[in-house]
């Protein structure tokens, strides 16, 4: 798949249009493989805060559709939404961009092709393999009221984070104060009382 294929397939006209969560939940949702090649001839043409900003709000979704007892894959999508909302952060420069495209097609293809929770409907005891992706919908939907199942999430804990991408991704969070005023900053006085 190449660019143009990319944005005839997210319907848009150019890439500077990428700026709608309905925008990355497409591509990475997707069931076309898209190759790193193209995410870069993509993503290099974005607006980077605008972009870590859908990462950011994309994953808070997907996190709260974890069923409660998933406290793994609740830390881990956790990680993986730091790693890439750091990468996007800090990706002005080729490398960063390519390396970003590079860990946000493994992401897709783990969550979207080669990830599998065991889903069994507590009604019946049927079991069916999903993917991350599609476990998750599941998730949705019984919160909506439809059939109830336990998820078994134990077989998609092996996803490899890239630490230099973590490294940037913590210094990404790190924010400077707005105010020199220890109070504006989160200080509380110590006040002791006259007696």
């Amino acid at each position: 798949m190449d660019l143009e294929e990319l944005l005839e397939m997210l319907e848009l006209d150019e890439p500077q249009e990428f700026e709608y969560f309905e925008n990355f939940s497409d591509l990475v949702e997707s069931e076309e493989e898209i190759p790193a090649g193209t995410l870069y001839d993509l993503f290099s043409q974005t607006d980077q805060d605008t972009v870590a900003e859908i990462i950011d709000n994309y994953f808070d979704d997907t996190l709260d559709a974890v069923p409660d007892d998933q406290t793994d894959i609740y830390m881990l999508l956790g990680n993986i939404k730091r790693e890439l909302t750091g990468l996007m952060s800090t990706a002005d420069e080729e490398e960063q961009m390519r390396r970003f495209c590079e860990e946000l097609n493994k992401f897709k293809q783990w969550y979207s092709f080669e990830s599998e929770v065991a889903c069994t409907d507590r009604e019946t005891g049927k079991e069916k393999e999903l993917t991350v992706r599609d476990a998750l919908t599941l998730a949705r939907l019984e919160k909506l009221g439809h059939e109830e199942y336990d998820y078994d999430f134990s077989d998609c804990l092996e996803y490899d984070l890239d630490e230099y991408a973590m490294d940037l991704a913590g210094l990404a969070a790190e924010e400077e104060p707005e105010s020199d005023d220890p109070l504006d900053n989160g200080f509380v006085l110590d006040r002791q009382d006259d007696e």
